[in-house]
Formats: structure tokens, C-alpha cells, sequence
């Protein structure tokens, strides 16, 4: 189409777009196959593809979309991914974009704002090597001009040039890294052996062909694993090393830094007590994660005390196991604020509590929840005794005050009985919360008989 005048390019794509679509998929099909046989016909065929190429319609706003699709996987809001998962938020990418269009390549985005080809195309690999071009040449100008490097400070804060760099080396090496990963699945359960050797054998070809986006590989493979810490897998038969001795002052540390950086992420989010059932449940996930991660890593590499990682890791988990504790240490407070404990005068007669406020029992039923389920990594987290001294303790107040409220709700009437019957359900729904479900139906049958 190029020898055409402009003319006649204009009434040729308007006979192209005025035809059925199946007469043109026909025509398309029928060159494709004329070319396979006969390369002499691969003119009719590049014809035709611009002409499909034109029907499409302009990037527009889904132009950045598609220039940062390389980016996509490593983008989130700040603290809501573990940093295995994280290099950029949608403000960086949307003040990249905004650098790029207005000073730096303004007109690159002209013409992939323009592009009518989809975001798979080939055509958008070139475009985003481009950008990371441009990126490059932005990022070391600013590193030589000062007036350059405030400006850049200003824009993306004083920490950005890992970010900006991570972005140039994502969008130059695109192409490879994802020819790299088309046979990893989106998830992986188990990074078995077989799919290890894959991606060994993926690095070792990066790392010939393109070094700066070997290390990408591993951290985006690490990112479809269900338990990341199995990375450490493939770092080992990369290093040739089963121990952090040699592996941890390569480039491969990045590796363990970003397994280690994930396992501070969750266990810095074991601060905060929860409030109630929902919250607690989200509690009791983190926590587990962090577990996995604790555990998992030294299961999987030999990671030594006194090494780099090491150091790291059991300081971790000194500071999560002292978090968890405060956390359970909590719970007599919860119930003396959410248990209605009736209490015996000096009579001997039963003194009924006060209906508690619905925060406090919410309050109470989730950390109760939690404190039961912690039982199941309690060893692993270096929590087992004071798990088992809290929950003990927990317990025996629970059931003391549902023996007295099944005696309160024998001995009383009207009024007075609705209220022990409420205080009564109470009671067996923070045992339910507890995990003491047989003690919470025994109270409710208990309870029963004592109203009949």
C-alpha cells in the first residue's frame, strides 16, 4: 500500500471496511494460504494486513494500559500485596505516563494513543522499548543535572530511581521475559520438579542472551506460586548451593531479600488486634502466611543463624511471636468487657451481669476465634505455651459463667430469665467462637431444660 497515492488508499480501506466480515475473513484467509505456498504472494497478504489492521479502532485510553502491560503483575496500591507482588502503584504508572507524554516522548504516546492494533500486537513490544528508552535517557540526564534530579524527586519522590530503572528494565525486556513464562501457569500449587527445571533452564537463557532480565523471571515465577518461599527450589539449582553461604552476596539475593521482605510484610501486620469475627479472620490468614513463610523458607533452603538472611529471619520471628502474644494476652480483657459473668454474693445467691455492649462481645467472639485457631501453628510460632495457658484460662471462665447462668435462668422468671437467656447465648456463642462446640451445645441443651 505504501505505492498507492493517498487517493487511492482511502477508497481501498473504504472497500475493505464496506465489506461482510466473512467475505473479508474469506479474502484474508485465502492469502494466507496463497503465501504459505507461493512467498511471491506475500504482497496481497501485508495488503490485507494493514488493511485488518485499520479496522481496528485507536488505543485511545487503553494505550497506557497496553504500553504498561508488562508492569501489570508487580502493580498494586501500596501495602495491600506483599513486596514479592509490588514495584509499582498506579500513581507511579500514571505519572510515568504523564512524564513521557508530556516531556520526555510526547511523540511516542501520540502515536500509540493513535495504534490500532491490539495490546498483543508485536507492534507494542517496539513501543514499549521506546519508552524504556526514553525512561533511561530521562533517569541518567537527571543523574548529571541537579536542576533534572529535583524536578525528578519532586514528580516521583527521592526514592524512585529503583522504581523508574525496574520500569525500563520490565518494559526493554519484555518480549523475552514473557516468551520465558508463556509455559508457567498463571498458578502454581506445586512448583514441582519438572516445572524447577523449566524455569532454571528459561534463567540460564536469559542470563546468556539478556542478564538484567534474569532476575525478573524468578521474581515473576515467584509471584504465581501458592507458596513462594518453593523459589528457593530453583535458586538452589541455579547457585549449585542448598545453603545461603555463597548464594545470599550473588545476584540471586534478590531472591531471598524479596522471600524475607514478604515474611516482614505479614508479620508487621500482626500488630493489630482484631475487633471483631471478620477481622479476625483476616488475622488468622496473615498469620498463617507468615507461618508459611517462617517455616517455609528455612524447610526449603539452609538458611544459617548467623548468615545475612538468617539474622533476618529470626528477628522476624522474635518480633511476630512477641506481636502474637500480645495479641492472646488481650483476650481476658475482651472478656471482661463481652462475658456476662454473673457473679455469687456473699449470700451465695447468683448475681447477674450486665447485658455487654454488642462491640465488646464482637470483640471478645474474635479474638476467642482467634486464639483457638492459633493453636494449629502455635509450635511453629514459638506461641505454644502461652497459647495453651490463655486458651485454658479463656475456657474455664467460659463454662463457670454459663454453669451460673443455667442456675439463673432455673431460679428466675419473666424479665429477669429473658435476660439470662440472652447472657446464656452469649456464652455458648463465644464457646462456638472458641472451638469448644461440644461445651456451647451441651449449655444451649442445658439452658433448654432449665427454662422447661
Amino acid at each position: 500500500m505504501a505505492l498507492l497515492s493517498p487517493g487511492k488508499r482511502i477508497k481501498l480501506e473504504a472497500l475493505w471496511r464496506s465489506m461482510p466480515p466473512r467475505v473479508r475473513t474469506g479474502l484474508y484467509g485465502a492469502a494466507q494460504a496463497a503465501a504459505a505456498a507461493d512467498p511471491e504472494s506475500q504482497g496481497l497478504l501485508d495488503v490485507f494486513n494493514e488493511l485488518e489492521a485499520l479496522m481496528g479502532e485507536p488505543a485511545g485510553d487503553l494505550a497506557k494500559a497496553y504500553l504498561f502491560e508488562p508492569l501489570r503483575a508487580l502493580t498494586a496500591e501500596p501495602n495491600s500485596v506483599p513486596p514479592s507482588k509490588y514495584r509499582f502503584s498506579p500513581d507511579n504508572l500514571s505519572k510515568i505516563w504523564g512524564w513521557l507524554g508530556r516531556q520526555i516522548a510526547k511523540e511516542l504516546v501520540e502515536e500509540v494513543r493513535k495504534c490500532r492494533k491490539p495490546g498483543s500486537d508485536p507492534v507494542w513490544n517496539d513501543y514499549r522499548c521506546d519508552a524504556a528508552a526514553a525512561l533511561a535517557e530521562a533517569v541518567a540526564r537527571a543523574d548529571r543535572v541537579p536542576k533534572d534530579m529535583t524536578a525528578l524527586d519532586k514528580r516521583f519522590g527521592p526514592d524512585c530511581r529503583s522504581m523508574l530503572h525496574d520500569a525500563v528494565d520490565l518494559l526493554k525486556f519484555n518480549e523475552r521475559i514473557a516468551a520465558a513464562m508463556v509455559d508457567i501457569p498463571a498458578v502454581v500449587d506445586d512448583f514441582d520438579p519438572e516445572l524447577c527445571e523449566l524455569v532454571r533452564a528459561q534463567h540460564e537463557q536469559l542470563l546468556a542472551e539478556a542478564p538484567e532480565s534474569a532476575v525478573w523471571l524468578l521474581l515473576l515465577v515467584m509471584g504465581r506460586l501458592t507458596s513462594p518461599w518453593q523459589i528457593f527450589r530453583v535458586v538452589e539449582k541455579i547457585g549449585r548451593r542448598g545453603d545461603d553461604l555463597v548464594v545470599s552476596k550473588t545476584e540471586l539475593a534478590a531472591i531471598g531479600d524479596t522471600v524475607l521482605a514478604d515474611t516482614g510484610f505479614y508479620a508487621g501486620k500482626l500488630k493489630h488486634p482484631p475487633a471483631n469475627m471478620a477481622e479476625a479472620q483476616d488475622y488468622f490468614e496473615t498469620f498463617e502466611r507468615y507461618v508459611g513463610y517462617s517455616t517455609g523458607m528455612v524447610q526449603e533452603f539452609g538458611i544459617r543463624k548467623d548468615g545475612r538472611w538468617g539474622r533476618s529471619l529470626f528477628g522476624l520471628r522474635a518480633e511476630a511471636s512477641t506481636n502474637v502474644e500480645k495479641v492472646m494476652e488481650k483476650v481476658p480483657l475482651a472478656l471482661d468487657t463481652g462475658l456476662p459473668e454473673p457473679r455469687r454474693g456473699r449470700s451465695g445467691r447468683i448475681i447477674p451481669a450486665q447485658l455487654p455492649p454488642t462491640a465488646a462481645i464482637e470483640r471478645a467472639t474474635g479474638l476467642l476465634y482467634f486464639l483457638f485457631r492459633a493453636r494449629e501453628h502455635a509450635n511453629a510460632a514459638a506461641i505454644a505455651s502461652a497459647q495453651k495457658r490463655i486458651y485454658e484460662q479463656a475456657e474455664r471462665r467460659m463454662q463457670e459463667a454459663g454453669k451460673m447462668l443455667v442456675d439463673l435462668v432455673a431460679d428466675s422468671s419473666g424479665q429477669a430469665r429473658v435476660s439470662a437467656e440472652e447472657c446464656l447465648a452469649i456464652v455458648a456463642n463465644l464457646l462456638d467462637a472458641a472451638g469448644s462446640t461440644e461445651s456451647a451445645g451441651l449449655l444451649r441443651r442445658r439452658g433448654i431444660a432449665a427454662a422447661a
